[in-house]
């Protein structure tokens, strides 16, 4: 009898832990699916450089950082993920560049949007990937990983 009980207590205690800890990602992860076809590994630690968008489906910019213990067996799994090669390194860039100088000159007045790409680089080099897509009306998704660093950096420009 005391086992039933226990088992009963703890199961939904487990399941309302689980919930909360990866809640962050599971909203976020939704949207990235809805919204682009994207999906990231699971992590429980998202952290948000900067979010200007005021709710679903606003116009703003996001940026993301997911951190992970190990990413590449990860991502061999996920759909869509480039690799970066030396042909591939300059797209990044000009992708990474435009986003870092729209955003910082489309919100001039609220934050110093400079100094958060500064205090947050995004770092990638060859054999790294990267998911990219655009949208008609010139929303777009850059998703950056960086398997030295176990990070995956997402930013979104929403139109």
């Amino acid at each position: 009898m005391k086992k039933k009980i226990i088992i009963r207590i703890t199961i939904p205690l487990l399941l309302v832990g689980f919930v909360i800890v990866y809640w962050n990602y599971f909203s976020q992860a939704i949207e990235w699916k809805l919204n682009w076809g994207f999906e990231a590994p699971i992590t429980s630690n998202i952290e948000t450089v900067f979010h200007t968008r005021n709710g679903f489906p606003s116009e703003g910019e996001t940026f993301h950082v997911l951190n992970y213990r190990s990413i590449e067996k990860k991502l061999k799994e996920k759909d869509g993920w480039i690799p970066i090669n030396e042909e591939a390194f300059d797209t990044v860039s000009r992708h990474l560049k435009n986003f870092q100088k729209n955003t910082a000159s489309i919100n001039k007045a609220t934050q110093n949007h400079n100094e958060l790409f500064h205090e947050n680089p995004v770092t990638y080099d060859n054999n790294d990937k990267y998911f990219y897509k655009l949208e008609e009306d010139n929303s777009y998704i850059l998703a950056i990983s960086n398997a030295k660093e176990q990070k995956i950096f997402v930013m979104e420009w929403i139109q």
